[in-house]
Order: C-alpha cells, then sequence, then structure tokens
C-alpha cells in the first residue's frame, strides 16, 4: 500500500472515532457536540479545501435532515436527546455532512488501493471480487442491482455502498444501544431496527456520493 493512501486511512479512522465519541458520549449535550462537530467539520474543510467533500456535506445535510424530520413526525422513530428542533437533534445536519462526506473519502481510499491491486480493470480476479460483493448486495436487497448496473463508476458504487450500509448501521446500533433513539415498529425486535436500514444508508451514500462524483477535480 502506498504511504499516501494508507495515511489517508489513517486519518480516516481517527475522524470516524471521532464522530462515534462525540454521538455516543455528548448526545445529551447538544451545545457541546454541535461545536465539536463544527469544528470537525471546520478542519477537515481547511485541511483538504475539496470541492466535492463541501458539495457532500451540503447535499447530505439537506437532503438528510429533512427526511429524519418527516420520519420523526410520522412515528417511524423518536429520539431522547434534549436540544430538539422538530423532532431532531440541533447537530443532526453536522453529523450527515460528517458521515457522508467520510464515506465518500472512505471509498475512495478503497478504490485506491483497488486500482494498485488490479491495475487492468478487466482482470478477472477483480471481477470476480467486485462481482462477489454485487452478489452480498442482491441477496440483501435485488432492488439495489439496477443502481449499480447503471452506474458507470461500478466499483465506486459497490464501494460506498457497503461502506455506507455497513458503518451506518453499525453507527445507529451502537446510538440505540445507549438510549440516543429508538425505532417504533422494528423488524428486528431483537436488535430493535428495520430490515431495511442498511439499504437505506447504502443508497444514500450512493446517491450523494453520484453528486459529488461530478465535482471532483
Amino acid at each position: 500500500m502506498q504511504p499516501k493512501i494508507a495515511i489517508e486511512l489513517i486519518v480516516e479512522i481517527v475522524a470516524g472515532v471521532y464522530l462515534t465519541a462525540v454521538v455516543v458520549f455528548l448526545w445529551e449535550h447538544p451545545v457541546t457536540a454541535t461545536l465539536l462537530l463544527a469544528v470537525g467539520i471546520g478542519l477537515w474543510v481547511l485541511k483538504y479545501r475539496n470541492k466535492a467533500d463541501v458539495v457532500v456535506m451540503l447535499a447530505a445535510a439537506l437532503l438528510g435532515t429533512p427526511s429524519e424530520m418527516i420520519c420523526v413526525k410520522y412515528g417511524v422513530w423518536t429520539y431522547h436527546a434534549p436540544g430538539l428542533i422538530l423532532g431532531v437533534p440541533v447537530w443532526i445536519p453536522l453529523i450527515w455532512a460528517s458521515l457522508f462526506c467520510l464515506f465518500r473519502r472512505i471509498t475512495l481510499s478503497f478504490t485506491a488501493i483497488a486500482d494498485i491491486i488490479w491495475p487492468v480493470t478487466t482482470a478477472t480476479s477483480r471481477k470476480i471480487v467486485f462481482g462477489f460483493l454485487i452478489g452480498v448486495i442482491l441477496v440483501y436487497y435485488l432492488a439495489v442491482f439496477a443502481t449499480i448496473t447503471r452506474s458507470i463508476a461500478m466499483v465506486y458504487t459497490v464501494i460506498i455502498f457497503i461502506v455506507g450500509a455497513t458503518l451506518g448501521t453499525i453507527g445507529e446500533a451502537i446510538c440505540m444501544k445507549v438510549g440516543f433513539w429508538h425505532y417504533h415498529s422494528p423488524y428486528f425486535k431483537a436488535v430493535g431496527m428495520p430490515i431495511s436500514l442498511p439499504m437505506a444508508w447504502g443508497l444514500s451514500a450512493v446517491i450523494i456520493g453520484r453528486i459529488a462524483k461530478n465535482w471532483e477535480a
């Protein structure tokens, strides 16, 4: 692995731990959480000065926040945090912005690693690996097949779907464990989450990631 990619992965891991820590430990302190998330976004933008990152953040915040408000209004889930605005924490736009920017960055790192491992995009082993990953997604939901097969950047789409679905679902599980929110009608009652949750996170990551593609240098 090239040193630059390794450094980027380390930065992304640290950012992920930072975001998780802020939400898990400070969700009951909305002002502090808001300030720390805002500082994190500011430092990220200053470090990378990347238009696509900014577009991802804006798109995620503008699309994610209203959708959460609608879901809360119609009883899909309830937040137990203080400092709610229309049913959602005041810092929700910031966490949406941060998470989906991070999803995109992790995806770019893994895509770069894939290009190093398989410099020839038509390599049989590359097709087998990503064909398998597509198959895993299809097993979960056949509907995602249309999204992937229509994508010009198939590898990018597959990876960002998996990154978003996996990290988003794990993050929700952690937050629910500490009592941040709960779903009213979860399909999997043992874990308290709906069956569609990974799909929702994955497709959201794909949509916002594709928006950012238009702004990449």
